[in-house]
């Protein structure tokens, strides 16, 4: 039977790859033609070469490297179906990625939303909220007036060592309680945010992944500063037993970048957030 033979033109159309890939791919020697016209330089491929090209361009797409592909070629059936599933592998991990920064994406979002939502700043609102994961960690000596850098920069290292993401904002929980000054509030805990879903292992006695609960919380917003926190704190306080209103004995304090601007002085949104008993 004669052997049939296309040249490099016809072999781009028939596979819809250029005619500058399938020269680049000789030149690497990763698909080189059956033969090569002495006197034109004109190169021909036979049929069955076009099988082979199909399995370049089937491994290309899924984000093989040309030189895997060229080893993978030289793969017995056995080797070629491992090789095949640890890719399988590598693109779930990278299919797992970009699920995690679509989420990260959204509660992003989220959060910026919340944010632009406050109603007025220095007055109670309420708002039903989505249950909060977040990573916390124990304390007992700082209060309101102290930035808690040295905590937040523990649930940072932990996020950085386990690949995840950071957030911008962090928060305090403490006691809804009859307190004389703000020095006399004291933190149990300082978390952040997650923004993933990840679970994190080998977690020390004093760091907790937890959550912030869904539920209707009373809530006040101001920009922080430690001359007038106690006040806002008392006026949410005032507020929920003036009127009756069951809630929690917890106080949700979370902190959030005014603006994410470096030429602007910092400034930071507190909310102070307490939750309606269910």
């Amino acid at each position: 039977m004669k052997e049939h033979y296309h040249t490099i033109g016809e072999v781009a159309k028939l596979s819809n790859l250029s005619v500058q890939t399938l020269r680049y791919y000789d030149q690497i020697n990763l698909f080189k033609p059956s033969y090569i016209d002495t006197s034109s330089n004109y190169r021909y491929y036979k049929d069955e070469q076009l099988f082979y090209l199909d399995i370049i361009k089937s491994l290309k797409y899924i984000g093989i490297p040309l030189e895997d592909i060229k080893k993978a070629l030289l793969l017995t059936p056995e080797e070629l179906l491992f090789f095949l599933e640890q890719q399988e592998q590598r693109i779930e991990e990278k299919i797992n990625r970009l699920n995690e920064v679509k989420f990260t994406l959204l509660k992003t979002k989220k959060q910026t939303q919340e944010q632009i939502d406050i109603p007025v700043f220095g007055e109670v609102y309420s708002r039903n909220e989505e249950e909060m994961p977040i990573l916390q960690v124990q304390t007992t000596e700082l209060t309101p007036t102290y930035i808690p850098n040295a905590y937040y920069s523990t649930l940072t290292k932990i996020l950085e060592k386990e690949g995840s993401v950071l957030n911008s904002r962090y928060g305090c929980i403490y006691q809804l309680a009859n307190y004389n000054h703000v020095d006399d509030i004291r933190y149990d805990a300082v978390f952040t945010p997650l923004l993933t879903n990840r679970t994190f292992s080998k977690l020390s006695a004093d760091v907790q992944q937890t959550i912030v609960p869904a539920g209707t919380y009373y809530c006040i917003a101001f920009i922080y500063d430690p001359k007038t926190y106690f006040s806002y704190y008392e006026k949410l306080k005032h507020y929920v037993e003036s009127r009756d209103f069951p809630v929690e004995n917890k106080v949700f304090e979370l902190y959030m970048p005014a603006t994410l601007a470096t030429s602007q002085e910092k400034e930071f949104i507190v909310e102070l957030k307490i939750r309606k008993k269910q």
